[in-house]
């Protein structure tokens, strides 16, 4: 038995398929094949049965996938700690994102990470935060920064950073003149917002609804939202991300009786999928120096 046959078994007891397993170690199928049943014939016990086209584990595969785990992950956390104080942690590391981040957060974090970790590599996708979400649950990604997303009981949540909320209007606008108040001196007003069907939405319409604010008009993003209000007399709560700032006409407006943290961002990851020693050394670093780091 050897350390290549563990990792070329749990890969094929997570895929459930040789040419899938293969494909993903980048071995060919008989080669694999070759190996299991190398592993078998050393066990004295058969580890997968046929389903259908494809595999599963057998009682006996179960058990010993459970040992095999968490072996596999105890070196690798040791093998991540070592190359932490070695400064050369190396892997590729999937990150998805939503796109506000992108223009100031995100690459000032990615940058102090990569001085310090030339080696590794990162690869950026970006979604609105379900669709963010969604891909680090199924493994399309290894760790994601999007906002909280309910009723998905395999991610975890870790609160990194914030995107303060506040009122826009334009730049000639009575309010404009107001370096801050409070959300409930907007009670006359026909608000703009976020929808209340994205994760943001419903954090932005609970906080107005307490205050006995109500929000009229609805949009999927901060983008819609400032363009809509550069070219209107109306007002809108928005997080203050970069997008507004292609946006000259438009004056920001604090809101003295909203926690700045009310729009939290979080790096999420799943506790069902398997956890490289990159991604790890990369989620630790992150919670490190980047936790709550203003934008």
């Amino acid at each position: 038995m050897n350390l290549p046959q563990l990792y070329y078994f749990r890969k094929l007891a997570e895929v459930q398929h040789y040419t899938e397993a293969a494909k993903a170690l980048y071995i060919t199928q008989p080669s694999l094949s070759d190996s299991i049943a190398s592993l078998e014939k050393e066990l004295g016990v058969s580890l997968f049965q046929k389903k259908g086209r494809n595999i599963q584990l057998t009682k006996y595969g179960e058990e010993f996938y459970q040992y095999v785990s968490e072996s596999l992950s105890i070196l690798e956390h040791g093998i991540s700690l070592i190359k932490e104080k070695s400064g050369h942690i190396s892997g590729t590391i999937d990150i998805g994102c939503i796109p506000t981040l992108l223009g100031d957060f995100l690459p000032e974090a990615l940058d102090l990470y990569q001085e310090k970790n030339p080696l590794a590599t990162l690869n950026i996708y970006h979604g609105m935060s379900i669709e963010v979400a969604q891909g680090v649950s199924c493994g399309k990604y290894d760790i994601g920064f999007c906002s909280m997303v309910d009723d998905m009981p395999d991610l975890v949540f870790v609160p990194i950073t914030y995107q303060e909320l506040i009122a826009i209007v334009q730049d000639n606008h009575p309010l404009a003149g107001r370096g801050a108040m409070y959300l409930s001196d907007l009670k006359d007003y026909r608000l703009t917002t976020y929808r209340d069907t994205i994760p943001i939405g419903k954090v932005v319409r609970k906080l107005l609804k307490e205050k006995g604010v109500e929000a009229v008009y609805s949009y999927d993003d901060a983008i819609s939202i400032a363009g809509r209000i550069s070219k209107s007399s109306k007002v809108a709560i928005v997080a203050d991300t970069p997008y507004l700032r292609q946006f000259n006409n438009l004056a920001k407006v604090r809101l003295l009786d909203v926690p700045k943290d009310t729009r939290m961002i979080y790096m999420v990851y799943s506790n069902k999928n398997f956890i490289t020693s990159a991604v790890e050394a990369f989620a630790n670093f992150m919670v490190a120096n980047c936790l709550n780091m203003p934008e």
